[in-house]
């Protein structure tokens, strides 16, 4: 049995003392969300995942879910994990209050994930996708499908799904197939099939809520000419299927507790959510914010690979310290004497920590975003263009590779089941692959998000960091960590230039270097992050508190400057490197 204690020390950090966010919801009127409520929630939400969801997790692994007579069931115990959240009426917390709410910060949405993904990954994708088709439904659904639908999806008591992909037609949504026609009654027939549809059938909940992307007669070629419909599995107050029918279910690597189905709509009945042919814009709205959900899911797996690691680390015996015998009552020392199995859960646990604060800081731009003046949403949504397909790309590489220094810090116990630690690695392997490829996501970075509105994006984003770079630059104690984060900034700005003006001429340049780019662009945000962190473990210090906690963050930051930040000077090489050694290399020879 793995265990899993939720990372409330480092929340505490992060929430009150690095982004300060009683402030911040002060300002943006968020009513009641002081330091006890927040610590309460979290606190409370904590156990819940702990208590009622992770018992559950191995099972959906072993036992998995199952599809008979097209109908699908969830693995045991998913179903009372479900309700016992709903009935808590966590979900719903995030909604707005006309919509049974408690209308939550974003900031805490964001720790919320983490929790669930570390508990459960493949529960908490359910919940995830609730709160998006929640977010569509109430800020573009009209009146009528509000208040059919909006307060029972974000409680939980009816599920949604997302459905996009079809089998000819992945990345590439222009070419779907998928037809939606008119009804007298406003209404649209929708006919077509979907596929790698998260959670497309289930037995959790009474009805499933679909956002169908689909095309209307004489719709603009493209992605242009595509919009998005609200078609739920049975129509409200009717017991007969709405014409949508699951065909099967994939047979998966990992995450087999979530069901990954092929859906058939088969004149469905569906309504119409905005405007026509303004589908994809209003689908990439909760796909951002699912690429955001599924940067977290790096970090909630990374954090409990980290921490049942850890523990088998503790326990075992292996070898003598180089330096001489560590324990003289003991035939051998602990394994934590050597090295390399400290650079493996030291670099772990920094991935898991720097990744965290990055998180938490989109967290707290996203309510900007939401609730800020003007400027500050202007300023916000810049960053969030910039930081999203980082954080889903970072995030997911990350914790793949955190998951992997897991197994590996184990050696062949890690490689077993019995020890837990190898489903988490197989469960995060869908992560850099889910809501678009890690290598779309650099495309979408250095493609498009740095060259917007003529660089505003990335102008947004150097001066908070060359700004504090220099309010720390005379500070002794800030030094070994602002002039490494002033050199990687420094280097980011020279790659950004090289990319923007190579790109313009071959963009086989700018691709092929995009995913160095944009992990060297990661990692700098990493260390503004880990720099940020030093400088308020430092001011605690100056002041007198001791706390232990203040200098393991400080020595972990260290970790990283010395471990993780100087792979940057290689992935700098590999985009200077261009792609003619890529393009050039005879097809035939592959």
């Amino acid at each position: 049995m793995v265990r899993y204690d939720a990372p409330l020390r480092d929340y505490t950090f992060l929430l009150h003392e690095v982004f300060e966010v009683v402030e911040l919801a002060e300002q943006l009127d968020y009513e009641g969300w002081d330091r006890d409520m927040i610590d309460m929630m979290m606190e409370e939400w904590g156990e819940i995942m702990r208590t009622a969801w992770l018992p559950t997790n191995a099972v959906g692994d072993k036992v998995g879910c199952t599809y008979e007579n097209g109908k699908v069931k969830a693995p045991p115990g998913f179903k009372e994990a479900w309700d016992t959240t709903t009935e808590g009426g966590w979900f719903a917390a995030a909604a707005r209050a006309e919509h049974g709410g408690m209308d939550c910060p974003l900031f805490f949405r964001n720790a919320m994930d983490e929790f669930a993904i570390s508990s459960n990954m493949a529960l908490s994708t359910v919940g995830a996708l609730n709160l998006g088709v929640y977010d569509l439904i109430s800020e573009h659904g009209s009146a009528e499908l509000q208040e059919i639908y909006a307060e029972k999806v974000a409680s939980g008591e009816w599920c949604g799904t997302m459905c996009l992909t079809e089998p000819h037609a992945g990345t590439d949504l222009g070419i779907i197939r998928t037809k939606a026609l008119p009804q007298d009654d406003g209404s649209h027939q929708i006919t077509g099939t979907k596929m790698f549809i998260t959670f497309g059938d289930h037995d959790l909940s009474d009805n499933i809520i679909h956002m169908v992307l689909a095309k209307l007669p004489g719709s603009p070629e493209g992605s242009r000419g595509i919009s998005l419909f609200v078609v739920p599995k049975f129509l409200p107050g009717d017991d007969n299927l709405n014409g949508v029918t699951c065909s099967g279910i994939e047979e998966k690597m990992g995450l087999h507790g979530s069901p990954t189905c092929v859906l058939n709509f088969d004149d469905s009945i569906g309504w119409l959510v905005g405007e026509a042919n303004t589908g994809m814009r209003i689908m990439f709205e909760m796909m951002n914010r699912e690429r955001l959900a599924t940067g977290m899911m790096g970090i909630g797996l990374g954090e409990i690979a980290y921490q049942n690691a850890l523990d088998w680390c503790v326990e075992r015996r292996q070898g003598r310290d180089l330096k001489g015998i560590r324990d003289l009552n003991e035939k051998a020392d602990s394994i934590l004497v050597h090295p390399d199995v400290r650079r493996m859960l030291l670099k772990m646990k920094a991935n898991n920590e720097g990744c965290r604060a990055l998180a938490t800081w989109a967290g707290t731009l996203l309510d900007q975003m939401r609730r800020g003046d003007d400027e500050s949403k202007t300023h916000a949504t810049a960053l969030i263009a910039l930081l999203t397909p980082i954080i889903k790309a970072l995030g997911t590489d990350l914790g793949c590779e955190t998951c992997s220094l897991g197994i590996q810090v184990m050696g062949g116990a890690g490689y077993c089941t019995e020890y837990g630690v190898e489903q988490f690695y197989r469960d995060a392997r869908i992560a850099p692959i889910w809501e678009g490829t890690n290598g779309i996501q650099a495309l979408d970075l250095a493609g498009r998000k740095i060259t917007q509105d003529f660089g505003k994006n990335f102008r947004s984003l150097m001066w908070p960091l060359l700004e504090f770079i220099e309010e720390n630059r005379d500070d002794v104690d800030m030094a070994k960590y602002t002039k490494p984060l002033y050199q990687s900034v420094r280097g980011l700005q020279q790659l950004t230039l090289l990319m923007i003006a190579e790109g313009m001429g071959n963009p086989h340049f700018l691709a092929a270097g995009a995913t160095d780019y944009c992990t060297y662009f990661g990692n700098t945000m990493l260390a503004f992050m880990w720099a940020r962190m030093a400088r308020v473990c430092n001011d605690a210090k100056a002041a007198g508190t001791e706390d232990p906690f203040y200098d393991a963050k400080l020595r972990l930051a260290d970790v990283f400057f010395a471990e993780i930040l100087p792979d940057n000077v290689g992935l700098a090489a590999k985009v200077q490197a261009g792609h003619k050694h890529l393009m050039q290399f005879p097809e035939a020879m592959l």
